[in-house]
């Protein structure tokens, strides 16, 4: 298993940056699910983040290990396009891996779409990076830096 995927395999929770038109930053944390490297979550519509996508269709996505010590901190970035879902079968399928994350199923999907309270959304990567630390010597910490990894479309 490489880095990468123990993170998704391993950490529930990821950061999604988004920004709006005029460049206004934004991060939200949410739970997440994932099909190889495409992110799924579930937000309001009206959630700033959720109108930023709506808007511009850009995010990026970093999940990380804060667990871990100062400098030994694991994590995965990935730039993506963003959006919401809307057909029934890419609902359902986001729905299904958000439900075996979390442990119970989401029993209704049309609380996903049209008028619902939530929509489910989906970041799909363009380019993915973990990151690795240069040391000294003596071996402390000098510097986090980012390694770039493939982006399989299959």
């Amino acid at each position: 298993m490489t880095v990468a995927e123990h993170i998704l395999e391993t950490i529930s929770y990821a950061t999604i940056a988004t920004a709006s038109d005029n460049g206004e930053p934004w991060n939200t944390p949410v739970f997440y699910a994932h099909d190889g490297f495409t992110i799924y979550w579930s937000s309001h519509p009206d959630a700033v983040h959720s109108k930023n996508i709506a808007a511009n269709g850009k995010a990026f996505v970093a999940i990380y290990n804060s667990k871990a010590g100062k400098g030994e901190g694991t994590g995965l970035y990935i730039r993506a396009k963003a959006r919401a879902l809307d057909s029934e079968d890419e609902i359902r399928h986001a729905l299904d891996l958000l439900g075996a994350r979390r442990g119970r199923p989401f029993l209704h999907a049309e609380k996903f779409k049209g008028n619902g309270p939530q929509r489910v959304y989906v970041a799909e990567p363009l380019k993915i990076w973990t990151n690795a630390a240069d040391r000294d010597s003596d071996g402390d910490f000098i510097r986090d830096f980012r390694i770039s990894a493939e982006v399989n479309p299959d």
